[in-house]
C-alpha cells in the first residue's frame, strides 16, 4: 500500500463509500474532500514529528499501542460504528489550532456542513494513523533506524513524485504550516515548488478562504485520480 492507494486505491474507494453511507453524502463531493484531507493530514502530522522530539515520540507511541495498521483488516467496522469522540480528538491532534481552520475551509469549498467535514475527518483520522503503523511496522522489520519524521518525510516524498510534484509534502518542515510560528515568518514558500509548499500556502494565515479553496482543488486534483 503507498499513499496515493489510501486516496484514490482501493481504500481510498472504500472509504469513500462507507464515509458516504455513513454519513448521507454525494460520493463524488466525499471522494473530493478524501481527496484534499488526507495530505493534509499527512501533511501536518510530518509538521508535528519535525516540530519537537516531544511530539514526535507521541506518534510513535500512538502507533505502537493502538494503531498499527490492523484497522485495514475490518474497515467496515470503522464506518459502521464511527465517528466517534475519540476519532474526533485525534483529528484535533493532528491539526491543533488549525482544526476549525481546515474544517471550515473544506466546508466552504465542497458544500458539505461543518457537522459531517468533522465527520469526514473522523473517520479518516485512523486510517492515516494506521497506514503510518502499518509502514512503522515494515520500517521496523526491515532494521530501519529512522524516526517517525523519517519515516513521514519519506512517504510524503513518494507521494509527491507520484502525482507529479516536485517537492514532496517532505518539504513542509519548517514551511507555514505552523500557522504563525517564527518559521512561518520567515519562509517564503513558492506554490510552483512542489507538493509540499501547495499544502504550506493552505495554512498560510495571510491566503483568504479563495485562496484556500483554489490550493484544495489543487490537492483534491493531485490524489483524487
Amino acid at each position: 500500500m503507498n499513499f496515493t492507494d489510501l486516496i484514490s486505491g482501493s481504500i481510498g474507494s472504500q472509504a469513500t463509500e462507507g464515509i458516504s453511507e455513513k454519513l448521507g453524502l454525494d460520493k463524488n463531493q466525499t471522494q473530493w474532500v478524501v481527496s484534499a484531507a488526507i495530505p493534509l493530514m499527512m501533511s501536518a502530522l510530518n509538521y508535528n514529528a519535525q516540530k519537537s522530539p516531544e511530539q514526535a515520540n507521541g506518534i510513535q507511541q500512538a502507533l505502537a499501542s493502538k494503531h498499527n495498521g490492523s484497522i485495514f483488516d475490518n474497515l467496515g467496522s470503522l464506518f459502521s460504528n464511527g465517528p466517534t469522540e475519540d476519532e474526533d480528538k485525534i483529528v484535533n491532534h493532528i491539526f491543533g489550532k488549525n482544526t476549525e481552520n481546515v474544517k471550515q475551509s473544506l466546508s466552504e469549498k465542497s458544500g458539505i456542513s461543518m457537522g459531517k467535514i468533522a465527520g469526514i475527518l473522523a473517520l479518516l483520522a485512523p486510517l492515516v494513523m494506521g497506514y503510518l503503523g502499518k509502514k512503522k511496522q515494515g520500517q521496523d522489520e526491515q532494521g530501519g533506524s529512522g524516526g517517525i519524521g523519517d519515516l513521514l518525510g519519506s512517504i510524503l516524498g513518494g507521494g509527491a513524485s507520484q502525482s507529479g510534484g516536485s517537492g514532496g509534502i517532505g518539504d513542509l518542515i519548517g514551511s507555514v504550516l505552523g500557522g504563525g510560528s517564527s518559521n512561518a515568518q520567515s519562509s517564503q514558500p513558492n506554490v510552483s515548488g512542489g507538493l509540499g509548499d501547495l499544502v504550506g500556502e493552505f495554512f498560510n494565515q495571510k491566503n483568504d478562504s479563495k485562496a484556500k479553496g483554489s490550493i484544495l482543488d489543487s490537492l483534491a486534483g493531485m490524489f483524487g485520480k
